[in-house]
């Protein structure tokens, strides 16, 4: 029979074990852009929500995903609450999240008002426009900079759909958006809009993959490497492209 004092230590080590293994990784991501993730019943779903949940699930890491408004799912993750999914890459985020590999890439859009299109090549041709976008997005280092040194003129909004709103009111110019959001699907799940009134400008504002973000202070590159290890099998076999398929048609 084992003397008590190691008994103890080897039950103390149990508990620790079962305590880490039962800890549920949290994920955050926004609520509003179908098709990449949205709720329905209750339940997070869309293209970067589904292939995140196949990678957990063949990972076998227990968890629980939360769709909320961007700007406080980017907070919960910031302040190292979980990871955050559907994040894009910039030098600032940079310093504060570990990225997975691109989860899905798509173009960012602009949006606008039938009957009010304009030209657009590049950035600089938005210098007199009001834009819209989601409060706390990020499209990349060029976008920061625009922002910052005018070039760009956002206008925030907490849901996709009330800068729809704006953008049918003449309020706005245009909207960035991710070419896969169903803008026709949007509109009619929201009051006043008219999903016939919105059109896309022929020239994308950029191309953008969304990615897994992990404070740095959680330490949880382990975990990513894995997380990348199931992506790339996925997108290489094929095993994603019937969830991209099926929200995307």
């Amino acid at each position: 029979m084992l003397a008590t004092p190691l008994r103890l230590i080897l039950l103390l080590a149990l508990l620790v074990v079962q305590t880490v293994q039962a800890e549920v990784f949290r994920v955050f991501g926004a609520h509003d852009g179908f098709p990449k993730y949205f709720e329905e019943d209750g339940e997070a779903k869309g293209i970067v929500v589904d292939i995140s949940k196949h990678c957990l699930n063949q990972m076998q890491v227990p968890y629980q995903i939360q769709l909320l408004p961007w700007k406080r799912a980017y907070t919960m993750a910031e302040r190292s609450d979980g990871g955050v999914i559907g994040l894009s890459i910039s030098d600032e985020r940079l310093a504060l999240f570990d990225f997975s590999e691109a989860i899905f890439t798509e173009h960012i859009v602009l949006v606008v008002q039938k009957g009010r299109e304009f030209a657009y090549q590049n950035i600089t041709d938005l210098k007199d426009k009001l834009i819209g976008a989601t409060i706390g997005t990020s499209y990349g280092t060029a976008y920061d900079e625009a922002v910052a040194n005018g070039t760009l003129t956002i206008v925030g909004f907490n849901d996709t759909r009330s800068g729809l709103g704006m953008l049918q009111r003449g309020r706005i110019d245009a909207i960035l958006v991710g070419s896969s959001v169903d803008i026709s699907r949007l509109a009619q799940s929201w009051p006043g809009l008219q999903p016939d009134a919105f059109t896309t400008l022929p020239v994308p504002f950029k191309s953008d993959s969304k990615h897994m973000g992990i404070a740095k202070t959680l330490k949880m590159g382990w975990f990513l490497e894995q997380f990348n290890q199931c992506l790339k099998n996925g997108h290489d076999t094929g095993i994603f492209a019937p969830i991209i398929y099926q929200y995307s048609n």
